[in-house]
């Protein structure tokens, strides 16, 4: 009989032990902060139909990145990222919030599109969301920024020191009508800068010369990128205004205490979500990642679902992209994280499992993760050697003695020391190690 492949799909990830469980202790962490960040945490549906996924503006954009499928007459679709499947459950759901509505997610999402080191199609996304009707302060993206600092700060000892990059749409939108830009034009700029640290500065020269044919023009938009806004200034009221937005914005990033945060026109972020400001985070001490977390403000996404302006900001954090990659290449130190537990109950006998398992239940009970070797008929070298190679602190032997005197021989596997204990006293030892 031929074995069946023991390897998963090329893009899906599967992590040993000792990586999962940093997985998961770098989660519940930042996990904590957006919960004391006061925000819902939601599970949506994985699978959405595929006209709450796509539109007619966006489809060949995002058809290439779905899983699609079709079950009778409903044609299907894998969540993609988190924000469709928010804003049409905020739409359904308007009568029973509280706006602003503050939504948070982590859960896997799916793309269709061809693996690549550091894109994979299943992958986990922790998404952070202020919903608000009709009207939301950009004091919200401030504070969306400043949760994603706290956030990442959160693991800190294993990924390193951030920065946030802010850039600005309206900026963007203002400069193409100063430059009396088509639609047309319009859009294949964007796609441009925000392809532009890819390209190089000679192909997103030659690709501005091919769209706009008009070097005056040309120029202009490259002067953005050596000297900011700053050739900008008192051109037109909509220039003024979305810089002194800008400039307004990094003032109340100060009041929130984000640290390491620049401007960056260059960022522009998903043509088809984004409408006001938007920004990025990069992680100092991993370029090589490129993008950690971005986001932005998208003016009336659930438009689609209801005739009620809804307006937000949101951002997401790549972890699983993060995470994956900084523990293969051995960034991320795992020796903390090879054990699941603290103390294996190790038993001489089947006479004494009864007394062995009182010890495992009251090691439980007191919030230690233990485990015991149920095999008590094996010899104490085997049961000690598993307690060794799973990497323990302290093995509790159970032998006819530490039955009949209630006591347990714990010894401390990192120092050999063994000592005799009360099981009240061997709780004291492990908790106080």
């Amino acid at each position: 009989m031929d074995l069946k492949p023991t390897k998963p799909l090329s893009g899906f990830i599967e992590l040993l032990p000792a990586q999962q469980r940093c997985f998961d202790f770098c989660a519940a962490r930042m996990l904590d902060v957006l919960k004391t960040s006061g925000f819902n945490m939601l599970d949506l549906p994985a699978i959405e139909r595929a006209e709450v996924l796509t539109d007619k503006d966006n489809w060949d954009e995002i058809e290439t990145q779905m899983f699609l499928f079709q079950k009778g007459d409903t044609k299907m679709g894998l969540r993609y990222d988190g924000t469709v499947g928010l804003s049409r459950y905020v739409a359904g759901h308007l009568n029973d919030l509280t706006f602003p509505f503050r939504a948070s997610q982590f859960s896997k999402r799916y793309r269709g599109e061809r693996a690549q080191r550091g894109r994979y199609r299943e992958f986990y996304q922790m998404d952070m969301d202020i919903m608000g009707v009709n009207s939301l302060s950009t004091n919200y993206d401030a504070e969306i920024i400043s949760v994603i600092q706290r956030t990442l700060n959160s693991v800190s000892e294993f990924i390193g020191e951030n920065a946030v990059r802010v850039g600005s749409r309206p900026f963007w939108d203002a400069l193409f009508d100063y430059l009396e830009m088509n639609d047309n034009q319009k859009k294949d700029v964007f796609v441009l800068i925000d392809k532009k640290d890819k390209m190089g500065d000679a192909d997103f020269a030659e690709g501005l010369r091919d769209t706009l044919n008009n070097e005056n023009k040309e120029n202009q938009i490259k002067s953005v990128f050596t000297n900011g806004y700053f050739d900008f200034l008192n051109k037109s009221d909509k220039l003024d205004a979305a810089v002194s937005e800008l400039n307004e914005f990094m003032k109340t990033l100060e009041l929130f205490g984000v640290k390491n945060a620049e401007i960056d026109l260059s960022i522009t972020r998903g043509l088809a979500y984004y409408t006001g400001l938007v920004f990025e985070f990069k992680l100092l001490n991993h370029p090589e990642l490129g993008t950690a977390a971005g986001g932005g403000r998208y003016a009336d996404l659930a438009g689609k679902f209801s005739k009620t302006k809804i307006i937000g900001v949101g951002a997401a954090i790549g972890f699983s992209r993060i995470f994956v990659a900084l523990m293969e290449s051995g960034a991320i130190d795992l020796t903390q994280f090879e054990s699941p537990v603290d103390v294996a109950v190790l038993c001489m006998g089947n006479e004494n499992l009864s007394y062995a398992v009182s010890v495992l239940n009251a090691l439980r009970d007191a919030k230690i993760p233990a485990v015991a070797y149920l095999d008590a008929e094996k010899k104490f070298k085997n049961q000690i050697e598993y307690a060794d190679k799973i990497k323990t602190k302290f093995s509790a032997i159970i032998g006819e003695s530490e039955k009949e005197n209630q006591v347990v021989a714990l010894k401390n596997m990192i120092t050999g020391e063994q000592q005799l204990l009360s099981v009240a006293d061997a709780i004291k030892t492990v908790l106080g190690a």
